[in-house]
């Protein structure tokens, strides 16, 4: 049985134009957006997200499949949809810095390895913290949570409705200044605390000139920052929980909650 062209409008704007804003989120949020996760498998949880979320959805206008206007809506569904989930990213891209901040403290700048989250060489440090922290993130439901965020956004902002100002835009780039706050508030009692040791270092060179702090050194630096990160870990759960709160209070700003 055949379908009409007003038949085609209806589908693309109730099914289609959902789908494009859920699509975009699951390729930045964070765990949907990880790369050791298929592409087929996120357009799956794309497509089933949508799928749920039909009934629930106001009904859309009437669209011209091959106007102008309908290819703008597309692209604005899909940069609220990518916004959204760059929005919580940043939170883990933090977490990331400031593992790199803590590295190259410790001397462990060197030691790289592949992050499946993104695909690229990060430092053994920065990818434990990922892991842990991505660990809590689940173990609170901040996936639920966010695909909750996901499904309120289309009440706040029903497809087809008003398009991106810069009022959105400044939202996302006033989060993007987060990335280095967050970072700091993780690495900064390491930071400290290597900075010291830093010192000492310096006060011992000049009072026994002919000591090797190469091998003095480095093994008291990268000592005390594996102790340093030892206390870090159990501060995280606040921290993680404090920097996802301003995330999706911001997401709220953004949607116009």
């Amino acid at each position: 049985m055949g379908l009409t062209a007003d038949q085609l409008s209806v589908l693309l704007a109730s099914a289609w134009l959902p789908f494009i804003r859920v699509g975009g989120a699951m390729m930045t949020a964070p765990l949907f957006s990880a790369a050791y996760i298929p592409t087929r498998s996120r357009i799956m949880v794309a497509i089933f997200i949508t799928a749920v979320l039909l009934p629930l959805l106001p009904a859309p206008p009437p669209m011209d499949l091959l106007s102008v206007e309908t290819m703008l809506v597309i692209a604005n569904e899909f940069f609220i949809g990518l916004c959204l989930g760059f929005i919580i990213q940043l939170v883990f891209d933090a977490i990331i810095l400031a593992g790199q901040l803590i590295a190259m403290g410790m001397g462990l700048g060197f030691a790289m390895m592949v992050d499946p989250q993104r695909g690229v060489q990060v430092p053994v440090l920065s990818q434990f913290l990922l892991i842990f922290t991505m660990l809590i993130f689940v173990a609170m439901n901040g996936h639920m949570d966010f695909l909750s965020l996901l499904a309120r956004s289309f009440e706040y902002w029903p497809v087809g409705g008003r398009a991106l100002s810069g009022d959105q835009l400044g939202v996302v780039i006033v989060r993007g200044a987060e990335l280095f706050t967050g970072a700091i508030r993780v690495a900064i009692p390491a930071v400290v605390a290597l900075l010291v040791v830093q010192l000492a270092m310096g006060v011992v060179s000049r009072a026994a000139p002919t000591l090797n702090l190469f091998a003095v050194g480095f093994p008291i630096a990268m000592l005390i920052g594996f102790l340093v990160v030892d206390r870090l870990l159990p501060n995280l759960l606040p921290l993680l929980t404090s920097g996802l709160g301003s995330a999706f209070v911001a997401a709220e700003q953004f949607l116009g909650m």
